[in-house]
């Protein structure tokens, strides 16, 4: 395999560059107050009078219509990144992101609280929209590094965001916390607007004069991105939604498994800390992946990252210590680390340029769907029925199909190495 592509002073002040850092920035600013609130959400529900069965039970329904919501708009927002240009994409959905944080302390109920996330999910998606715009510029050579920096950042956010979040949960309240993060994450929007550049010129075959050839260049746009799916693009949407699934499933739930195992007037703290050191060692994984990939196959270390990922939901099921517990975290986090990006760059290696931003975003509905599925199967069926160690086990299933799809993928190594 080639070497990997390193950093060098010639990339400073180009379009691609500037880019990166701007939406480097944005999603590190976007997923670190988004942290202030996922692990809480559960506590949260407990504090408007749920019990903590309840309190699941409504967390599976809440993540569940993110999930639809994010599912059944990314291919839209995708189509219209392609026509009217990315830049204006990540600025709505990191906006729409945090704003939804900033509401949620002022209502009283659960429902409230899914409708406010189901608008969040419907407006939001910062991650999809911030590759399309990154990728569209991109040199070839350096996108799985520039990616890796968008996860690195990204997981970053999310570990020093869980850290602080749960400190300050602890300290001046869980409502309080979320509006500290909705203001954060508004920053990584106001940075993006202020920052990134796109010089986008609508594509001719886009220009169009009335409602019913828009409705036409719609469903032209759905078959285009279908007719350039192939196997490689399949396999990364199912790891994507297996990443997500597994993740918004147990994270929504991992209050009530530190419940299990911590002291009572801590279980704020080690929330925010278990999440975060999986955050922490998914930074080292997404920066290692381009490197690992370019010296020992995308192939092999997305097989390595899968089988750890999966095996290592065994250990957290049956901890009933915190130090096990928080380990296998810290081994899964890594694991997962190595195959995000690799995915992500996988469908950019294999689609057209020009409708990057519609084949991301028919990757975020395998995203949704994960996103949906999960906290409702483990947090309203599993844990309400097995209880949340079983639940935690059974995260192992949501990596089967897609590690299935990469047995039969011997093509996937050739394809990164393609110039």
């Amino acid at each position: 395999m080639a070497p990997a592509p390193r950093f060098d002073r010639a990339g400073l002040g180009t379009p691609w560059f500037r880019n990166a850092v701007a939406v480097v920035g944005g999603m590190f600013a976007t997923f670190c107050g988004f942290s202030f609130f996922v692990p809480f959400l559960a506590l949260h529900l407990q504090d408007l009078g749920l019990s903590p069965t309840e309190s699941a039970t409504w967390v599976g329904y809440i993540g569940f219509v993110q999930g639809v919501g994010f599912a059944t708009s990314a291919p839209l927002w995708g189509m219209l990144a392609d026509r009217v240009g990315r830049k204006p994409m990540v600025v709505r959905a990191m906006a729409a992101s945090s704003a939804g944080m900033l509401l949620l302390p002022v209502f009283d109920s659960a429902l409230a609280v899914l409708l406010i996330i189901l608008g969040r999910g419907l407006l939001a998606g910062p991650g999809t929209a911030a590759v399309a715009l990154v990728s569209a510029v991109t040199p070839r050579d350096r996108l799985a590094m520039v990616l890796g920096w968008i996860d690195a950042a990204q997981v970053l956010g999310i570990s020093l965001g869980l850290a602080a979040g749960g400190m300050l949960a602890a300290t001046i309240g869980i409502q309080k916390t979320f509006l500290a993060g909705g203001c954060f994450g508004m920053l990584g929007a106001l940075l993006v607007l202020l920052m990134a550049r796109e010089d986008f010129e609508r594509p001719q075959k886009y220009q169009t004069s009335s409602g019913r050839t828009r409705l036409r260049r719609v469903g032209g746009a759905l078959t285009q991105a279908r007719l350039t799916l192939n196997p490689t693009i399949v396999f990364a949407f199912l790891l994507s939604s297996g990443v997500w699934m597994s993740q918004q499933g147990t994270g929504y739930i991992m209050p009530l498994r530190i419940q299990e195992i911590a002291p009572p007037d801590q279980v704020p703290l080690f929330t925010g800390l278990a999440a975060s050191v999986f955050a922490a060692t998914m930074f080292g994984g997404v920066l290692l992946a381009a490197r690992l990939a370019n010296r020992w196959g995308y192939r092999q270390i997305l097989f390595t990252g899968l089988i750890g990922t999966t095996v290592l939901f065994l250990p957290q099921g049956l901890a009933g210590e915190l130090w096990p517990f928080m380990l296998a975290r810290a081994l899964q986090g890594f694991c997962t680390g190595l195959v995000m990006p690799l995915g992500r760059a996988l469908i950019a290696f294999a689609s057209d340029r020009s409708d990057r931003g519609t084949v991301y975003g028919l990757s975020g509905v395998f995203g949704g769907v994960g996103t949906a599925t999960g906290p409702l199967l483990f947090g309203t069926l599993l844990t309400a029925t097995i209880g949340v160690g079983p639940a935690f086990i059974l995260g192992a299933l949501c990596f089967m199909p897609a590690l299935l799809s990469l047995l039969r993928r011997s093509e996937i190594n050739a394809l990164a190495a393609r110039g």
